[in-house]
């Protein structure tokens, strides 16, 4: 029997969002590049459009950071 490939799948490891405080999975979210605050998906991406941009190579810029320039 082979093993199935699993792409993002989910960790043992979590940790709060500095933006809402809220428990997330690591996959689910990472640091901006710019301020270095760990947030969840919803405070690091924003949409899904921009967490497929960062899976594909752009740098990982808070809502916050990208909205401030």
């Amino acid at each position: 029997m082979t093993p199935r490939v699993r792409l993002f799948a989910r960790t043992d490891l979590g940790t709060e969002c500095d933006a809402c405080g809220m428990r997330f999975d690591l996959i689910g979210g990472g640091a901006c590049v710019r301020c270095r605050r760990v947030l969840c998906a919803r405070h690091l991406y924003g949409s899904w459009l921009r967490r497929l941009m960062v899976d594909f190579g752009a740098d990982p810029v808070c809502c916050d950071c990208r909205r401030a320039s």
